[in-house]
């Protein structure tokens, strides 16, 4: 995971508050199953966010860039999704333009 500092940290939070203010998101389920029928993995479709339940953090399911939580948790990349969360335990959410 990135080393966080204090801007960086900043920005995450912002990017966090946008995030909130801009969408009005609908909670899914938690693990694969929520992303998907019968998904084993978590399926990388546009408007799907994982919330970190840790740290509350969320998280676009298909990136362009790196991003993760605050907690470090959650490490979501262009290619692949890194959690030290138990997969069951992550929270899905679908975004719906606010």
């Amino acid at each position: 995971m990135p080393v966080v500092t204090p801007s960086t940290l900043q920005e995450m939070r912002n990017r966090q508050a946008n995030r909130r203010e801009t969408l009005n998101f609908s909670y899914l389920g938690h693990g694969p199953k929520a992303t998907g029928f019968f998904a084993k993995t978590f399926q990388r479709k546009p408007g799907l966010y994982a919330r970190c339940t840790e740290c509350g953090y969320l998280i676009p399911l298909l990136v362009q860039q790196e991003e993760f939580c605050e907690c470090g948790n959650l490490h979501m990349m262009p290619n692949r999704f890194v959690h030290r969360l138990p997969a069951d335990e992550i929270e899905i959410f679908k975004s719906n333009r606010g």
